[in-house]
């Protein structure tokens, strides 16, 4: 059964709820690493957190919006085209700050881990402003700001 759009606003926003959780919990965790206060295997466990949550999220995302989006309207490709590059960027990021070679460098991990909460934070913001939101995402036809001049 297809998904109205409401339900692709609401299971999305919802994960984006969850998601800022688990960023807050990120940031915590790199703060502390950066004042002496957590480990590296606390700070390694809270990015491996933020990267199974935020990958799953980057893939349900691209399965609920793409289609829509595509067809949206004449700036949906490029709606469509922005959401991989900044997934791509995301999912980069993410093997960097997970992969082994970061660990000896637990600093530059949690100084970056703290950077990349505040980009998704804002990337967040944007999606539910510009992607998530009624007037865009609709379940009817109407075209809202049209005139029939």
């Amino acid at each position: 059964m297809e998904l109205r759009n409401e339900e692709r606003r609401q299971i999305l926003r919802g994960q984006h709820a969850h998601l800022r959780r688990t960023i807050e919990a990120a940031q915590t965790t790199a703060r502390s690493a950066l004042a002496g206060k957590a480990s590296p295997g606390e700070l390694q466990f809270a990015v491996t957190a933020l990267e199974r949550e935020l990958l799953a999220h980057l893939a349900e995302e691209e399965r609920l919006l793409e289609p829509i989006l595509a067809r949206l309207d004449a700036w949906g490709p490029t709606r469509v085209s922005l959401l991989h590059a900044e997934h791509a960027h995301q999912r980069a990021v993410l093997a960097v700050l997970t992969g082994r070679s970061a660990w000896p460098a637990s600093t530059l991990v949690a100084g970056r881990t703290l950077s990349m909460c505040d980009d998704l934070i804002i990337d967040m913001e944007f999606e539910e402003r510009e992607l998530l939101n009624e007037r865009v995402l609709r379940d009817d036809l109407i075209v809202l700001d049209a005139s029939d001049a």
